[in-house]
């Protein structure tokens, strides 16, 4: 068995998700709370971190280390992780690329253990049931909030082209925010912000026929279920932080740069963003929907899911 380490944001963990599930025989994820909860469906074991603290990395080395496990491959790289280095054959990245988004570093990382598989790059349709949108993120990250007439925008342009309702996620920080969204949009919407487990909120994203979100969570979340998925940027990385998979397009105002770190500062970064440009990339995926006659799956959604 090896050993995984990545301790962050949902996000992060999310993104290394396909590499987890390519890896050769067993593997222990090592992480936070919200990795067990991302990856508890998935038939991977993990090894919960209460915190960074150095002490609680020393207890978890000991204890990998009475398991048998020799091997880490490293996706964190950052000072506090260099206490795991010290107790196992490590595999990790010193440089970060700029020319890839993280689902492929790490998988660079993990290949250097030798006990790694091609990553799974197949597709099955899926329904054409509903649209998720992900418009919120956190009150610091404020900067990745498009304005209410961009959201207007793209609920028109895809209420006009696939006539599904929209459903609108988000957490329980989010929910003022993702209402006033609501509020804006055309079409029939359901907001779901608040009310989801990650469990659940995997359930949704994984049965979506489309999801158009944010630099987020369920952005990463939805692109490594293979769903089709849109990412908007402006404030953060759409190199590093892109998507996962040829059924994802990360869309950006091609007026603006590559931000050389993620801006904080709220700014108009979105007003160039053509939803129709990433529609034209994902159209083979989910053209396939009309050829395969998937029926919807309304009926198998959690409990919380109103009747359409």
């Amino acid at each position: 068995m090896i050993a995984i380490y990545r301790y962050g944001a949902l996000g992060d963990i999310a993104a290394s998700l396909p590499v987890v599930k390519a890896m050769k025989g067993g593997v222990k994820f090592v992480g936070s709370k919200v990795a067990k909860e991302l990856m508890e469906d998935e038939g991977v074991e993990v090894e919960v971190l209460k915190n960074k603290n150095l002490s609680t990395l020393l207890k978890t080395a000991l204890k990998l280390k009475k398991e048998g496990i020799e091997e880490l491959i490293d996706l964190q790289n950052n000072d506090r992780s260099k206490l795991f280095r010290l107790f196992f054959k490590t595999y990790t990245n010193q440089k970060v690329s700029k020319t890839q988004n993280a689902t492929a570093i790490f998988y660079e990382i993990a290949k250097k253990s030798g006990k790694v598989k091609e990553l799974d790059t197949s597709f099955s349709p899926k329904p054409k049931d509903y649209i998720v949108l992900n418009s919120g993120s956190s009150a610091k990250w404020r900067s990745k909030r498009l304005p209410f007439h961009k959201w207007r925008e793209f609920s028109k342009i895809l209420y006009e082209r696939f006539e599904l309702p929209f459903i609108l996620t988000g957490d329980k920080t989010e929910v003022e925010y993702v209402n006033e969204v609501a509020k804006h949009l055309v079409g029939k919407v359901e907001v779901v912000a608040g009310k989801t487990s990650i469990k659940e909120l995997k359930a949704l994203l994984n049965t979506a026929f489309l999801t158009v979100s944010t630099d987020s969570a369920p952005m990463h979340i939805s692109a490594v279920l293979k769903t089709p998925t849109i990412g908007i940027f402006g404030a953060t990385n759409w190199v590093i932080s892109a998507p996962f998979g040829a059924w994802s397009v990360a869309l950006f105002d091609k007026n603006l740069s590559l931000p050389q770190k993620n801006n904080i500062e709220v700014k108009n970064y979105y007003e160039g963003v053509d939803l129709n440009e990433g529609l034209k990339k994902l159209e083979p995926f989910l053209m396939m929907v009309e050829h395969t006659g998937i029926e919807p799956v309304t009926s198998t959604l959690p409990a919380w899911r109103s009747p359409s």
